[in-house]
């Protein structure tokens, strides 16, 4: 199980330079020291030795946090404050217990995929009675969840999750089959943007590629260890490990960031304090995981297609792509590859959105305040779409160009490559 000792030895590595400051999106925003990278290591450090106590002001403190991975990234100790984050959530979670709703959700609703298909579904039914937005695609949250989202755009619910349109085997669309891959969706493209899976699987099926899409799959376990919940958060591990584990795979590919992320770097350090046998297990799985841009460039061969129609796109770093996994040429060597597609660099391209998945929704006066240079410096590029490999990052991207009413599209890389007829 994750360990005090683990949260000790990253605290001990900074030396307390500052360098995380400057990089830190909410330090920007709050110019308040305990907030940024270096304040909530010496908090963290100083709650490990008793100095200070757990309190309401220490949970509001280490849940304004994005997980952008921008303190690591400048970090010259090399300290992964993810680590201490993750430690005084789970010691927050523990002292004071999570609310009712995540305790359903994270023990119950994420294990079992068909309850937690129901569950949305009754959810998206809920939307009927919130005011429409834009096309009638986006709503506002509804009134009595104005604490949680302040009138935060949501995407409806899918009526046909993507497990519902496709077998476990998916076979090539043409040609003989020359790779077998396994597709990890995550919760946002099951259940709510199913339209990037089947651009996923019929940009791999024209390339001859079978898809295995295990349906015992479930949720990544970002959104339930990160809130604190380890123990929930390993069975999730497991659960996908095992769901993965009876075939023979040249890959798994993700077409979500987070999801990546969880698969290929935060299952190492949630197995630190188990056994051999499963860091073994959870090794051999995480090697193969690949986003679908790193997949793409480096199997398959992206000749032009013959007829193209010029469009002029932009492309957003999700953090947990190019911090967290270091996939930053892979797309854009992808997109340059497109017919009839320009790409157009924006400025800090980096830069996060301000979504970091709920803190979106529970900080969402201070997201909208971390993306409002995003949104400028997308809307400078003239590009009539924005591109990104994050479903997070789309909603946040939506959202936000939306309230600005932008005529600037948001699509996923794969839902571009599709397009393309690549």
């Amino acid at each position: 199980m994750y360990s005090s000792q683990i949260m000790i030895q990253e605290a001990l590595k900074c030396s307390r330079c500052g360098i995380c400051v400057a990089a830190c999106p909410v330090f920007r925003e709050l110019q308040q020291e305990t907030y940024s990278s270096r304040g909530k290591t010496e908090v963290a450090r100083a709650l490990l030795e008793g100095e200070v106590p757990y309190s309401a002001y220490t949970e509001d403190l280490f849940s304004k946090c994005l997980l952008c991975l921008a303190c690591k990234a400048n970090c010259p100790a090399g300290v992964e404050q993810i680590k201490l984050i993750l430690g005084v959530r789970a010691e927050l979670a523990r002292r004071k217990g999570l609310p009712l709703s995540k305790r359903i959700a994270f023990h119950y609703l994420l294990k079992n995929r068909s309850l937690f298909g129901k569950a949305l579904k009754v959810f998206s039914f809920l939307q009927m009675f919130t005011p429409p937005k834009g096309n009638g695609k986006l709503r506002h949250l509804p009134f009595f969840l104005s604490a949680f989202g302040k009138g935060r755009l949501i995407p409806d619910i899918s009526d046909a999750p993507l497990r519902k349109q496709f077998s476990e085997v998916i076979a090539p669309a043409k040609g003989p089959t020359t790779l077998r891959v396994g597709l990890f969706a995550g919760c946002f493209i099951d259940f709510v943007e199913p339209a990037i899976g089947r651009s996923l699987i019929c940009v791999l099926g024209r390339h001859g590629i079978e898809v295995v899409f295990p349906k015992k799959q479930t949720c990544c376990g970002i959104p339930v260890f990160m809130s604190g919940d380890i123990k929930n958060g390993l069975e999730l591990l497991k659960i996908n490990a095992e769901a993965f584990a009876p075939y023979q795979l040249d890959a798994v590919v993700v077409a979500c960031a987070t999801c990546g992320t969880a698969l290929k770097e935060s299952y190492k350090v949630l197995v630190e304090g188990e056994s051999q046998e499963w860091k073994d297990r959870v090794g051999a799985f995480r090697t193969k995981v690949q986003d679908i841009s790193e997949f793409l460039t480096g199997k398959i061969d992206l000749t032009k297609a013959e007829k193209g129609t010029f469009l002029k796109v932009t492309y957003h770093d999700p953090c947990h792509l190019n911090r967290g996994q270091g996939v930053l040429a892979q797309p854009r060597a992808v997109i340059k590859g497109l017919p009839g597609v320009t790409l157009v660099e924006m400025r800090d391209s980096q830069r996060c959105c301000g979504g970091g998945g709920s803190f979106g929704f529970y900080h969402y006066d201070l997201s909208k305040q971390i993306s409002r240079r995003k949104i400028e410096d997308i809307e400078a590029t003239g590009a009539s779409v924005v591109v990104t490999g994050c479903p997070g990052c789309m909603l946040q991207l939506k959202d936000q160009l939306g309230q600005k009413g932008s005529p600037v599209e948001v699509k996923h890389l794969i839902q571009l490559v599709d397009e393309a007829g690549v």
